[in-house]
């Protein structure tokens, strides 16, 4: 089931002063999103901003209540030229089949708003608003009043009610907040090699066709690498990685092939999917932190296995973005990626956008949001297509910040 990214709205944060809107779809009601979202600027225009306000409004809703300092005021990185006045974050998307739109305003001190409102059937319903302390909960989830009443006064000034009532679970709140927790990543930022390991570790050791499927991508880079090496499960963790490992097959094929009507709904399989899912990297988390992931790549013609540490910087790239692109294509979620052609080839970055248009390998409604510079990685296909394949936006500076256009 296809978590879908609609649109996403950001003002006031790093070179993003003023109201800008990230459309993935049409204007036709029901209408879905192209699976590739190119946004093209020069250097400095905005693009990293943008991913990074997508990103933070991600880490407000996972961490704002245990994450964030109860004695600050709310994490914003608002532009330097108006620091004063308040950002604000809002998404729209589809979550557990149902339309979802989400947001909130931050200023220096606390959460000033946050409303969620789902949208069955193009009608919109409130499922909750907040001015300040003051929550109100819309008539059509009567039933949950008391729930999300009683954890009203239990959030901070500076936190959000979504991630308290997620983490709480909170029935009516959990498809909003799931979305934001297994249904979007980002991958922005630096990122050293132990952490690229530990990922890269955990995707390989998932089964023998998700190691082949990526050494497989990774050859196609022409690096020089040939095969790579990962040490064998500790025996403290390995008959319990095995028997969740089993578990996901198993609901992966029973998802696969739509639950009968007497069994449990989609709804209910995707989620223990998910809490599998993430069982299953929390064991491998802590099996790599008792005795380490043990990776070694092997390079044509040399004997000895290189420590990841000691490859080039175009290999730590690709073995960065391989996982997350194929965890993505895999549960159909939103990646959105920064700079994604950095120290890679044209062809190679071109090769792992293809995998989001190619409807034989992104059979899951996967969608691919990537920032570049370069405007011929864009025309190789990327850009404006007939078929919809992709849609292309440009990002570029304009007064006192930047400017977000559709091309």
């Amino acid at each position: 089931m296809a978590r879908v990214l609609r649109s996403f709205q950001v003002t006031n944060h790093r070179s993003l002063a003023e109201p800008q809107e990230l459309r993935l779809t049409g204007s036709r009601p029901g209408a879905l999103p192209a699976p590739v979202t190119a946004v093209h600027g020069t250097a400095a225009s905005g693009k990293s901003s943008l991913i990074d306000a997508l990103d933070h409004m991600r880490d407000a809703v996972l961490n704002s209540v245990t994450g964030w300092d109860p004695y600050a005021g709310p994490v914003r990185a608002p532009h330097l030229g108006f620091a004063s006045r308040p950002s604000e974050f809002a998404a729209t998307f589809v979550a557990e089949g149902v339309p979802y739109s989400y947001g909130f305003r931050l200023d220096h001190a606390e959460v000033t708003a946050e409303w969620l409102h789902s949208h069955p059937h193009n009608r919109k319903r409130v499922v909750f608003e907040r001015e300040g302390d003051q929550v109100r909960v819309g008539p059509m989830f009567e039933p949950v009043r008391y729930g999300v009443g009683a954890l009203a006064p239990l959030v901070r000034p500076n936190a959000l009610l979504l991630s308290l009532s997620g983490q709480l679970y909170a029935e009516a709140l959990v498809p909003a907040y799931r979305w934001f927790a297994d249904g979007l990543e980002v991958v922005a930022g630096q990122q050293d090699s132990s952490a690229i390991a530990n990922r890269l570790g955990g995707h390989l050791s998932r089964s023998a066709e998700h190691a082949a499927r990526l050494l497989l991508l990774l050859r196609s880079a022409e690096l020089g690498i040939v095969d790579l090496l990962v040490a064998a499960d500790d025996p403290l963790y390995a008959d319990h990685l095995r028997e969740v490992d089993g578990e996901i097959a198993t609901l992966t094929k029973e998802l696969d092939s739509a639950a009968t009507a007497s069994g449990p709904t989609p709804i209910e399989l995707e989620r223990e999917l998910t809490n599998l899912r993430t069982a299953r990297d929390t064991l491998y988390t802590r099996m790599v932190a008792r005795r380490g992931v043990g990776l070694g790549l092997v390079h044509e013609g040399v004997d000895a296995a290189f420590d990841i540490a000691d490859e080039s910087t175009a290999t730590l790239a690709l073995l960065r973005l391989l996982p997350p692109i194929l965890d993505a294509l895999d549960t159909g979620r939103v990646l959105a990626v920064d700079d994604i052609d950095a120290h890679l080839t044209g062809d190679t970055a071109d090769r792992l956008i293809q995998l989001f248009q190619n409807p034989e390998t992104n059979s899951r409604g996967a969608q691919l949001i990537f920032t570049t510079r370069q405007r011929d990685l864009v025309d190789r296909g990327n850009g404006r297509s007939q078929t919809r394949r992709a849609a292309v936006w440009q990002v570029r500076r304009a007064g006192a910040g930047s400017v977000l256009t559709a091309r």
